[in-house]
């Protein structure tokens, strides 16, 4: 770390790691220290190089001049680091944490109860974006009077995250560049879960963060399980979740 990397608010990514993988990292990016701590950073591409910004100033002001941090890329959004101090052996972590973490998105988690009135079935929606972009997952439209759904096998980063990425086929038809909140429930409970959509401009896809993770932990979510998200609803964007359970 030098003095321009910690007060500048800003650290430049190297360039041959950016060549090599930045092509599908989200934005933001998720950062977890050896203690579970873990902070959201935002990046920005400028002039080729990209940039840590938001934030970055916030996980810097436990760093010094000197400490060397390792940057595991884990894949997704994902992020594993270690620090070392001035005597090249880890520091102790425990005095890290942040107010806004991660994590203190389980406090923002809402649910409301509806009844089977409430859903009703979405009309196509053509976007006009035209870009071409990767999702992955089986994917359906509402021919012959079904309801559109996408499903996807999660990782690790799915089933124990903050957020997901909605297949850019289905988000494109179905959603648009659609942000705000939208509605989650498990087959059968009329209980409904408000997660927070956001789609990037710049990459041209939809992720699903605020809201997901306590909706994870409370399903007992594992990788490996599949789950089908049938959209029920338009305005507002609601999703009825099937899962099958790995290995059944």
């Amino acid at each position: 770390m030098q003095n321009h990397e910690l007060y500048n608010g800003e650290l430049r990514v190297p360039r041959q790691f950016v060549d090599k993988y930045w092509k599908s990292i989200p934005n933001p990016v998720v950062m977890t220290l050896p203690n579970g701590v873990q902070k959201e950073i935002f990046w920005i591409k400028r002039d080729g190089d990209v940039w840590f910004q938001k934030n970055w100033e916030k996980m810097a002001k436990f760093l010094k001049f000197g400490y060397v941090v390792f940057f595991k890329y884990m894949g997704g959004s994902c992020f594993k680091l270690e620090i070392l101090g001035l005597n090249s052996l880890e520091i102790d972590y425990s005095n890290i944490k942040f107010i806004d973490q991660v994590e203190n998105n389980d406090n923002g988690a809402e649910f409301v109860e509806v009844s089977d009135d409430d859903i009703e079935m979405p009309k196509s929606k053509k976007s006009k974006r035209t870009r071409k972009g990767k999702g992955k997952g089986k994917i359906s439209s509402n021919v012959g009077g079904m309801n559109p759904f996408f499903e996807l096998t999660l990782t690790k980063t799915t089933a124990k995250g903050y957020l997901f990425r909605i297949p850019c086929k289905f988000s494109r038809r179905y959603m648009g560049d659609f942000e705000g909140i939208a509605r989650i429930r498990i087959f059968g409970e009329k209980r409904i879960w408000k997660v927070t959509v956001k789609y990037d401009h710049e990459l041209d896809y939809t992720i699903v963060n605020r809201g997901w993770k306590p909706f994870a932990e409370e399903y007992n979510l594992q990788t490996g399980d599949v789950c089908k998200f049938e959209m029920t609803r338009s305005g507002p964007i609601s999703f009825t979740i099937t899962i099958n359970r790995v290995g059944e």
